[in-house]
């Protein structure tokens, strides 16, 4: 699963929060979409980190060897 999956999952819960005339039912499709929102920021962040620590490790092994 991707964030792009988590942001998706988040604007049809939005719409059908939109289209929803209970009350109850809107509320929850809006938490719902809030978790997935959350859980694609969490995801960004992860990939983020991921990505920053790839490009970090040859630099840092790289001055290693070379001390």
């Amino acid at each position: 699963m991707d964030s792009k999956m988590f942001h998706q999952r988040a604007r049809d819960c939005l719409r059908l929060a939109d289209e929803c005339p209970d009350l109850y039912a809107r509320e929850a499709l809006m938490e719902l979409a809030g978790e997935f929102k959350h859980m694609a920021t969490q995801l960004d962040a992860d990939a983020r980190t991921r990505t920053r620590s790839r490009r970090q490790r040859p630099a840092r092994e790289h001055a290693a060897a070379h001390r």
